[in-house]
């Protein structure tokens, strides 16, 4: 049984935030229950676009930052990364970072900003419809994933949420193609199921 820890936090000022996120944690043993000193974690977040944070449309950077310095303090080395909506090509991406506020946090907190636009084929053994999956290499490569999702309403979805979001593991445009072939609403939730599992 999964166990859910639940801190209320009425904004995103920089102190609330780091208390909720850190209390957060501690309920479930805290960030070194889950991060051994040397791992590499990955913060997977939600950059659909370069949207600023007001627009309340991608990852906030405050959640972003208290996650880092946690996994910072429990000896990790910290990327973040995601496929945005949109080219997954190295242009797009530093306008994605820094409209999201993400550059910014780099530069506070040393978190890595992921700029490797490789992708590369993983088995799904247990997936229903995909067997195998392309998602960028730095989530394979990652020893721990953090999903950093951005809770908000999906036209096709209704919401997006954890499972929706590691559909940004998917590269680049790619995301169009599987928008279309899976139209129907079912074939796209046994999709987005099956690539959570293979991310």
């Amino acid at each position: 049984m999964s166990t859910v820890s639940i801190v209320g936090c009425a904004g995103y000022e920089t102190d609330a935030v780091d208390a909720a996120v850190r209390q957060s944690l501690d309920h479930l043993g805290g960030m070194s229950r889950f991060v051994r000193p040397g791992m590499r974690v990955l913060l997977k977040l939600n950059l659909l676009a370069p949207r600023s944070p007001s627009e309340a449309t991608t990852t906030h950077p405050a959640v972003v930052a208290a996650v880092t310095r946690l996994v910072q303090e429990a000896g990790g080395i910290v990327t973040a990364a995601d496929s945005p909506g949109g080219p997954f090509v190295a242009s797009y991406l530093k306008a994605v970072y820094a409209k999201t506020g993400m550059e910014q946090v780099a530069r506070e907190t040393g978190l890595v900003l992921n700029h490797d636009l490789a992708d590369t084929e993983v088995t799904n053994p247990s997936g229903k419809l995909l067997k195998r999956v392309r998602i960028i290499r730095s989530v394979a490569e990652a020893d721990l994933v953090i999903n950093l999702p951005k809770l908000k309403t999906h036209g096709q979805m209704v919401y997006t949420g954890a499972v929706k979001n590691l559909f940004g593991t998917i590269p680049g445009t790619d995301k169009i193609d599987f928008h279309l072939r899976m139209a129907d609403y079912q074939a796209f939730a046994d999709a987005l199921i099956d690539i959570c599992l293979a991310a």
